[in-house]
């Protein structure tokens, strides 16, 4: 019989400008083997994760968090349903990864959004990748909602922040959670997008009460010094990610191993019911 290994899920979480430590974390996966078999992202987690399963080395996606800004992935557009357009997000997207499809990717990838219409979480795997990750991003009020697939899409931290749901469905057997709002600053905002992301903070606070029963492992980088607004300190914030992946390390080998234990202790007992004696 074949033996089988355990199946690892990554979920990446938002955090607007902070996501940039979710290419800490993986790189510091690489450099230890740790396999990444399936991966879902939520607003920046989406981007990250997408440019994972597509294959784009860890080197260039470290280059790409010291030149990014707001003006590569939005513009001024107002609207009755926003004060901005995200639609240089799609560009930006094409621009790196090609105009390419989901179910294309070399990981099984899965991006959350929300119908803001209905109030429900939307799974993305398949479709258009750009505007898959245009959704998942798309802050309410700050950005016009994203039309797709005839739904009014926004941002995927209204409904999962950290994108753990879409792990269990897909077959993951070892789910690892990348939260990056898990210790926010508390400071009283001074533009619109600091208002919004307090207002996320809140929703997560609440709701994300019982991660650690639904993850196998959680890891979540002290981003507190630094502004999730603003891109800057690119270089600490990986530097961030990949220190608290490190910390997780030892806790997911040992996940590994135990998992292939208890298969490899399952089959031995299932040959030997059936041949009459006992495996080595």
């Amino acid at each position: 019989m074949e033996k089988k290994v355990p199946k690892v899920g990554l979920a990446l979480s938002g955090g607007a400008t902070l996501g940039i430590a979710h290419v800490g974390v993986l790189k510091a996966f690489a450099d230890h083997k740790i396999p990444i078999d399936y991966i879902s992202g939520t607003s920046t987690g989406s981007l990250v994760a997408a440019c994972f399963a597509f294959g784009m080395p860890l080197s260039q996606m470290i280059e790409i968090t010291e030149s990014l800004g707001w003006k590569k992935i939005s513009k001024f557009g107002y609207s009755k349903l926003g004060i901005n357009s995200n639609k240089p997000m799609s560009v930006f997207i094409t621009d790196l990864l090609g105009d390419v499809k989901i179910e294309d990717a070399k990981i099984p990838l899965a991006i959350v959004a929300t119908d803001i219409e209905s109030y429900e979480m939307v799974v993305l795997r398949e479709g258009s990748l750009h505007e898959a990750i245009r959704a998942s991003t798309c802050i309410p009020g700050f950005f016009a909602p994203v039309e797709l697939n005839g739904r009014m899409l926004v941002d995927g931290v209204l409904s999962e922040n950290l994108p753990l749901s879409p792990l269990y469905d897909m077959g993951a057997t070892i789910k690892i959670g990348v939260n990056l709002s898990s210790n926010p600053v508390k400071a009283r905002p001074q533009n619109i997008l600091e208002v919004i992301g307090n207002s996320y903070t809140v929703l997560s606070r609440h709701r994300d009460i019982n991660l650690n029963s639904r993850a196998d492992v959680i890891i979540e980088p002290d981003l507190n010094k630094f502004d999730f607004t603003k891109f800057k300190d690119a270089d600490q914030i990986v530097e961030e990610g990949y220190n608290a992946a490190l910390k997780a390390i030892p806790e997911i080998q040992e996940k590994l191993s135990t998992h292939r234990e208890k298969k490899e202790g399952w089959l031995s007992e299932l040959l030997s019911f059936f041949t009459g004696k006992p495996q080595s």
